[in-house]
């Protein structure tokens, strides 16, 4: 039975484009050189790159277009429709055997005028959109699991699951966010037609159902794998957890300035998570949600087939 997925893609672009709307952006495919070069330029500034360092050179970016990956760019209507922001994605396999293609998005940045204008939610649903276009129905991509904001984004305000903790990914990363504190990272799936991301995309958070009135029982309760989410603090791995039932871990307030002012704490931090959460997903946990307040929230496998 061949399923009609015209009214989807219909309505994934035009949720982007209401979204690009909202943020006062416009966001299109980057085709040209020059186009490649002002993303180039992006990610230096983001990353706080040396001369001579590039995450994704002009060249190669020139190529992925070419030959049909994602790369985009988001411009803001508000000041001459200067690029603010760019993201690259490839197709990439499926690791179990036929498992099919899904896009991998590499890298996302945006400059600090997007701040506060939900365009990189924009960016993230014109993804959706395109890979809808062209037949896909899935999205992967890494993030490191200490910076908070990310994880509330991609978990609540996407609708997309955490799948596996990969330890040092990336290996040594010498950029000037990440020199130095090691490239742990999540990888995270969002399954671009199904309800959960349908909701999202429409600007509801998919908010895990223990906050917030649930939050305090489970801190009470001998029920967190972490703690120490006050700004500052050093983590606290405190007595073994009761397992059984769902779990909290906590994330530092803020890593990119425990990064700059504190780094000894920041590589504690991602030591301490990466103990937690990779000892609690060893243990048949997953990772479900992430709360307003910055505790990753964590079930039993068998408890949470939300699909």
């Amino acid at each position: 039975m061949t399923i009609d997925t015209a009214p989807l893609i219909a309505k994934a672009h035009a949720q982007a484009e209401a979204a690009a709307r909202a943020a006062a952006v416009t966001i299109r495919e980057l085709t040209e050189p020059k186009d490649h070069a002002a993303a180039a330029e992006i990610f230096t500034r983001v990353w706080a790159l040396e001369p001579g360092q590039s995450l994704m050179p002009t060249g190669l970016m020139r190529v992925m277009a070419y030959e049909g990956c994602y790369i985009a760019g988001v411009y803001d209507d508000t000041c001459g429709d200067r690029l603010i922001g760019a993201a690259t994605a490839f197709l990439a396999s499926d690791v179990e055997p036929r498992g099919g293609i899904h896009l991998h998005s590499h890298i996302t940045g945006m400059l600090p005028e997007a701040n506060g204008r939900h365009a990189g939610f924009a960016l993230k649903l014109h993804q959706r959109a395109w890979a809808l276009s062209r037949g896909l129905r899935r999205v992967t991509w890494t993030f490191d699991p200490l910076v908070r904001a990310n994880a509330y984004f991609n978990m609540a305000k996407l609708g997309a699951d955490a799948t596996a903790y990969l330890v040092d990914f990336y290996g040594d990363m010498p950029d000037g966010v990440n020199v130095g504190q090691g490239s742990d990272r999540l990888l995270m799936s969002w399954a671009l037609d199904s309800a959960r991301t349908d909701v999202a995309a429409n600007g509801t958070r998919i908010e895990p159902q223990i906050e917030p009135q649930n939050e305090e029982s489970l801190l009470s309760a001998n029920k967190v794998l972490l703690s120490g989410i006050a700004p500052g603090v050093m983590p606290d791995s405190g007595p073994p957890p009761d397992f059984g039932g769902p779990l909290l871990c906590a994330t530092p307030a803020a890593i990119q300035t425990l990064r700059r002012n504190a780094p000894e704490l920041a590589r504690s931090w991602r030591f301490a998570l990466r103990g937690a959460l990779t000892g609690a997903m060893g243990r048949g946990y997953r990772i479900t949600g992430f709360t307003r307040s910055g505790w990753y929230l964590l079930e039993q496998h068998e408890e949470n087939e939300r699909r």
